[in-house]
């Protein structure tokens, strides 16, 4: 969820204030809040709870994320995701994140 939100968030700063990368959101949040991206929040939960969406728990170690990091080449936030899908047994992963084809316990749609 923790991605989801980010990408939401980077998204609604790109189109409106033309933000482009992680420094320019974080500047903008800083100077203004997120007070103008609470609807579109509001509108992500309304999404889950309506398509019955279970948000997991993450679930990984510090020792395993930073094996998984370097084992894979990935950001933590990735090595947390994937491990959080090893440990509930989910194999298949809706993402358009190139990197988690690098993971061998998930097939990657699309």
């Amino acid at each position: 969820m923790e991605e989801t939100s980010y990408i939401l968030v980077r998204v609604y700063l790109g189109k409106h204030y033309r933000a482009r990368g992680v420094y320019q959101v974080k500047e903008l949040i800083r100077k203004h809040g997120l007070e103008h991206v609470k609807d579109e929040l509001a509108t992500l939960r309304r999404l889950l709870s309506d398509y019955n969406i279970i948000t997991l728990q993450d679930k990984a170690t510090i020792e395993e994320i930073h094996e998984t990091m370097i084992k894979y080449r990935l950001l933590p936030g990735d090595a947390i995701i994937a491990l959080t899908c090893k440990h509930y047994g989910i194999n298949t992963i809706l993402t358009f994140d190139e990197d988690f084809k690098k993971i061998p316990w998930l097939k990657v749609i699309p």
